[in-house]
């Protein structure tokens, strides 16, 4: 996150090391953590679900 832009926060409550992920996602990918943490979710859920078939 480039200095002087006010810092985003994440709006869930989620353990500390999966914060991080997120947020490493964010920066890599140039969204916005929440925004992140939807993919990062669709992505787990699609994932579960091509295993339960």
């Amino acid at each position: 996150m480039p200095r002087g832009l006010p810092r985003e926060s994440l709006n869930l409550r989620v353990p500390p090391d999966l914060k991080r992920q997120i947020e490493e996602y964010s920066a890599e990918i140039g969204i916005s953590i929440n925004a992140a943490a939807i993919v990062l979710l669709t992505e787990g859920l699609r994932a579960e679900r091509r295993r339960q078939r």
